[in-house]
């Protein structure tokens, strides 16, 4: 248990940015629970305190199913105030979904998490740690001028200046700059020689190393999502997303109300025009608006990128979606370092 202990705080360490203490638990457990898990507890050291986690690690490394996983949280939550949360390093894509479909609390160092019950207050943390210098989430110019380099790759031109990230993107040169120190500061990319004024730059890895780097950095594009009374037109800024988009790429079936994609400048440009109107009546409802951070970096304008829909709906419960995002994973080969 030492080494998946130690192999537990330190991916919550470099995906939270705070130190974590991790101590054997006193919890007072049934001894089958004793003999069946590793158990201790797991602090985050934030300046104002937060509920500790219980681990409990497998001590056959091996998945008991969601069922009987279930039943053994809840003995342990009858017996500690800390929040119960299954430890493992071996569990599959499959055996993940069914833990969220279940809302069990879950942690595979290295992979993914899942703890609900601690996500609102480390959303609120780390709202408040974004003014810090300490890079915890990528501005979303980084995470769309990130992705757009992992599309294209860099095998055929290794070294680039600052101005080849954006591409066809438009961003100022100071949001350009803060991109820049972002990606160096987690070294995502590294500066590779200097002439004169001009720097240039290589990224530190194949693009699936990369991506893996980053991805504790990364977050959903979508903002909040709008109940609208009509479907407004493809392109110019306006995309399919969400479930929608995902049934464009495998075999999920459409929801019955479209899904579609846009910044919020584009938001309030077609409301403008009348092209549609935010509701609130579900008998008024026709389609969804999710307002993005950034367009789709998709070529033809009209569907969401595949990484950028990959993390706005990674979190979902639903199984379905779930099993249609393991499909989108496939799509790209450095996407699958993500699954």
């Amino acid at each position: 248990m030492a080494t998946l202990r130690d192999e537990v705080r330190f991916y919550l360490e470099s995906i939270l940015g705070v130190p974590a203490h991790v101590e054997r638990s006193k919890a007072k457990v049934a001894y089958g629970i004793q003999d069946a898990y590793a158990l201790c507890e797991l602090t985050l050291q934030f300046e104002d305190p937060t509920p500790p986690l219980l681990l409990l690690a497998s001590v056959a490394d091996e998945y008991p199913g969601a069922i009987t996983l279930g039943k053994h949280i809840a003995q342990v939550r009858k017996a500690t105030e800390a929040v119960p949360v299954y430890v493992c390093k071996s569990l599959s894509a499959q055996e993940r979904r069914s833990l969220i479909a279940h809302r069990l609390n879950f942690i595979q160092p290295g992979y993914q998490m899942f703890i609900p019950e601690l996500a609102m207050d480390l959303r609120e943390r780390f709202r408040k740690r974004e003014t810090r210098s300490e890079v915890a989430t990528l501005l979303p110019a980084a995470q769309a001028m990130l992705l757009r380099c992992l599309y294209e790759g860099w095998s055929d031109h290794p070294l680039f200046q600052a101005n080849a990230l954006m591409g066809k993107l438009r961003y100022s040169r100071v949001t350009l700059s803060k991109v820049v120190d972002q990606l160096l500061q987690l070294k995502l990319i590294q500066q590779a020689q200097r002439k004169a004024a001009t720097h240039s730059y290589a990224f530190a890895g194949t693009p699936s190393e990369v991506f893996k780097q980053a991805l504790p950095c990364l977050r959903s594009p979508v903002k909040r999502k709008v109940a609208i009374d009509a479907k407004p037109p493809l392109g110019n800024g306006t995309f399919l997303a969400g479930e929608t988009a995902l049934a464009t790429y495998t075999m999920l079936a459409e929801p019955q109300q479209p899904v579609y994609g846009m910044t919020k400048q584009r938001f309030d440009q077609l409301s403008q025009a009348q092209v549609f109107r935010a509701v609130d009546s579900v008998d008024e409802t026709h389609a969804w608006v999710e307002i993005w951070a950034y367009a789709t970096l998709e070529i033809s304008g009209e569907v969401a990128d595949e990484a950028s829909l990959l993390l706005s709906l990674d979190t979902s419960p639903d199984e379905r979606i779930q099993i249609a995002l393991d499909e989108l994973r496939e799509r790209l080969e450095w996407l699958k370092s993500e699954g």
